[in-house]
């Protein structure tokens, strides 16, 4: 018998911020990421991890933290974020 957290894991939900950000990651859309102050970087997703962003803006890579970020817009809608593998 597997023990309980390798059953409880095989049923547990991805995390929706995970599942967004690798989304427009892999499907490499330009998103616009407002920050706390208001200010607003566009570009493309290239990495992450629980605390920042790295994001590619005018041939740059900039690390953003993830504390500092209000929003993220997508160009289009995605109907389900769950849907995508």
């Amino acid at each position: 018998m597997a023990p309980a957290s390798e059953s409880k894991a095989a049923h547990v939900q991805p995390n929706i911020q995970d599942v967004f950000l690798n989304y427009v990651r892999r499907e490499k859309l330009t998103v616009t990421i407002r920050m706390m102050d208001g200010t607003e970087l566009e570009g493309r997703i290239k990495n992450f991890d629980r605390f920042a962003v790295v994001m590619d803006h005018g041939g740059a890579d900039h690390m953003i933290f993830k504390h500092a970020i209000a929003a993220i817009r997508t160009p289009k809608p995605v109907s389900n974020y769950f849907s995508h593998p």
